[in-house]
């Protein structure tokens, strides 16, 4: 616990001492309130996992796939959620923590040698890169298989993920702090580059869509994926604007960016669960269609080749075509 005393960088023996933060919470507090928020994140995320495995359980090989990347996240999300409070209830309850004064503020900003903080930031740092890794795959599928769209994503996930590692590293020896500025200037350049693969990414599926919409409009007349597009939108937003925050928090000297990324695992888990439950991977119900008069058989065979590079209407070749003739069709792939 003398961890903070003997480290010199941002004076974190002031820091800790005068422990209100610019919020009026402690270090300490402001961990129990991110707690309490990741776990009313996580009680929604429940809900769309099982939404979204009810969406895929019937679905192709391609969807399986989705299902298995929603699965490793969900469970990583709740791993992470039960490390949390079992570091609040050490924090809090621990004998040794409790006779020291301010013992659960020195407590979370001591990492060196704190094995659950360790294993909490292991399973943050996972999870972001399985997250940014669909996001990269979403990408290929959607461009067509075209992987050479991926090599730029795939070069800044692995300059991400080398900076993540060497931050991991400089918090786990012992006597290290979240205060160390070492430390700080590789999670902003970390957060930086996630912001940034986040941003692109997105925009490069969203272009595409909408590059295919505006030639099946020249056919239809009709612009038909608009709502898929501001349905990605609206979902991919949410890691970039978490991430932003966090970035601003971190960078104007507020703790409060470091103790937040225990929300962002719940937002990045929740994303791509958003996407596909939103979507219900492009499936149309088949009492609509017996209604609306159009033969079911036609919805499953453009649903089965929704996973296939092109498909081709009216001589034109147009880039993985919507099971409805609607804005859901790239639900099974985004």
């Amino acid at each position: 616990m003398d961890g903070i005393a003997n480290e010199d960088p941002w004076h974190p023996t002031l820091l800790i001492s005068s422990s209100k933060m610019s919020s009026g919470q402690t270090l300490a507090q402001m961990n129990l309130t991110c707690m309490w928020l990741e776990a009313i994140l996580y009680g929604i995320n429940c809900m769309l996992f099982g939404a979204c495995v009810r969406a895929i359980s019937f679905g192709s090989r391609g969807h399986k796939l989705l299902l298995f990347a929603a699965s490793f996240q969900f469970a990583l999300a709740t791993a992470h959620v039960i490390l949390v409070f079992v570091t609040a209830m050490t924090a809090f309850t621990d004998a040794t923590v409790v006779a020291t004064p301010d013992g659960a503020n020195l407590y979370y900003a001591a990492t060196g040698g704190n094995h659950l903080d360790t294993a909490s930031v292991s399973i943050f740092v996972v999870n972001s890169f399985a997250q940014e890794l669909l996001l990269i795959w979403r990408l290929y599928v959607v461009w067509g298989q075209n992987f050479k769209v991926c090599i730029l994503p795939l070069i800044v996930w692995v300059a991400h993920c080398t900076i993540v590692f060497i931050d991991v590293a400089l918090l786990a020896p012992k006597n290290s702090s979240i205060f160390s500025l070492d430390a700080r200037a590789f999670s902003l350049c970390g957060w930086l580059l996630e912001m940034i693969l986040n941003v692109t990414v997105t925009a490069g599926i969203v272009y595409h869509i909408w590059r295919t919409g505006r030639r099946t409009a020249a056919l239809t007349s009709h612009f038909m994926y608009r709502s898929t597009i501001m349905m990605i939108v609206e979902s991919g937003a949410l890691v970039p604007i978490c991430i932003c925050t966090l970035f601003s928090l971190w960078a104007a000297g507020n703790v409060g960016g470091v103790v937040g990324v225990n929300i962002e695992v719940q937002i990045a888990t929740m994303t791509p669960l958003l996407i596909i439950v939103r979507s219900g991977l492009g499936r149309p119900n088949p009492k609509y269609e017996l209604s609306a008069g159009h033969p079911s058989s036609h919805s499953r065979s453009l649903e089965v080749n929704a996973f296939r590079s092109k498909i081709s209407v009216s001589d034109h070749s147009m880039d993985v075509i919507l099971p409805k003739g609607k804005d859901t069709g790239f639900g099974a792939v985004v």
